[in-house]
C-alpha cells in the first residue's frame, strides 16, 4: 500500500514485524534462531502449524476520506489490539503489510498430535472472532463499512529468517498461501476455514466466555462448526451431541450460535473449498 498524508507528500511507513514467538515455537526453531551466521539458509519444517491472515475491505476508500496518517494510526491502534488477542490466545503475530495482518499458532510437540493441532486450531478460530468484533465495533471502520475478512489455513509450512537481510523471520508455503486466499476471496465480515481445518473441528462445540466493560476480548457466544449426525449415525453418538448442544446453550441467555457453511470461493483460476462464517 502507497501511503500518502492529506498533502500527497510520501508517507514513509516502514513495514512492521511484530513477531512474538510463543515458547513452543522457540523450542522448535531454536537451531535456527540462535545459529546467526547462517541464519539466511536454515528454515525448519513445521508439520502442524494454522496460519490466520486478516484484512480490512474498503480500506483504499477509507484513506481517501480521511487521509493516509489517519487511517495509518487508526491500523496502529487496532492492530495494537490484535496483539494483546494473540497474546491471550498463545498465537504468534508475524507481521502486518499495510490494513493486512498475519499470525501463526504452531502445534506442540507435547500429547496427542491431534489435540494440540485442534488447540491451536481453536485458538485461531477465537482470534478471528474477537478480531472482528473487534472491527465490529469501531466506529471508524463501522461507518465506512469496512469489514474484517479473515482466512485460516493448517497444515505444514517452512519457517526461518530471511536470506534478505531487513526480512526478518517469515513463513512459506502452501498452507501459507492457501490462507492467504482464503482470506482474499472471502466476503467482508467472514471467516474462512480450509478443509482441513473444518475436519479437525467440525464435531466440536466451543464455548466463548461473556463479555464485560473490563474485558472486552471475551464475547458471551459459542460456535458449532458442524456435525455429522445423520440417518446412519449411533444413537449413543447422537444423543451425545445433542446433550453436548443442549448443555451449551446453558451458558447464557444471550449465547448465539453460529455455524461454518460449505462455501466455493471464486479465485481467479479455480474454485476453492471452504467452509465460512
Amino acid at each position: 500500500m502507497d501511503l500518502r498524508n492529506t498533502n500527497h507528500t510520501p508517507f514513509s511507513l516502514q513495514e512492521k514485524h511484530c513477531v512474538v514467538l510463543s515458547p513452543t515455537v522457540s523450542k522448535v526453531l531454536s537451531p535456527t534462531l540462535e545459529t546467526k551466521s547462517s541464519a539466511a539458509s536454515l528454515k525448519s519444517c513445521i508439520k502442524n502449524a494454522v496460519v490466520i491472515f486478516c484484512d480490512l475491505s474498503g480500506f483504499q476508500q477509507l484513506s481517501v476520506k480521511y487521509g493516509d496518517i489517519t487511517c495509518a494510526r487508526l491500523v496502529d491502534s487496532l492492530f495494537s489490539e490484535f496483539d494483546v488477542l494473540a497474546a491471550d490466545l498463545h498465537l504468534s503475530p508475524l507481521k502486518t503489510n499495510g490494513d493486512q495482518y498475519i499470525a501463526v499458532s504452531f502445534s506442540g510437540e507435547h500429547s496427542s498430535t491431534t489435540h494440540s493441532l485442534l488447540n491451536a486450531l481453536v485458538n485461531a478460530i477465537e482470534f478471528a472472532f474477537r478480531a472482528r468484533e473487534l472491527v465490529n465495533s469501531n466506529d471508524l471502520l463501522a461507518s465506512s463499512s469496512s469489514q474484517l475478512r479473515v482466512g485460516i489455513a493448517t497444515g505444514s509450512l517452512l519457517a526461518g529468517q530471511s536470506a534478505r537481510p531487513l526480512a526478518g523471520f517469515d513463513i512459506w508455503g502452501t498452507t501459507v498461501n492457501r490462507a492467504a486466499m482464503l482470506e482474499q476471496y472471502t466476503a467482508p465480515n467472514t471467516i474462512a476455514i480450509c478443509e482441513k481445518s473444518y475436519s479437525l473441528v467440525k464435531r466440536q462445540i466451543i464455548h466463548r466466555s461473556s463479555a464485560s466493560a473490563n474485558n472486552p476480548f471475551s464475547f458471551n457466544t459459542y460456535f458449532t462448526c458442524g456435525s455429522n449426525i445423520n440417518a446412519n449415525t449411533k444413537l449413543s453418538t447422537r444423543e451425545h451431541d445433542k446433550r453436548k448442544l443442549s448443555e451449551s446453550k446453558m451458558c447464557g441467555e444471550n449465547c448465539k450460535e453460529t455455524t461454518f457453511l460449505p462455501k466455493q470461493l471464486h479465485t481467479k483460476t479455480v474454485l476453492m473449498s471452504a467452509y465460512v462464517c
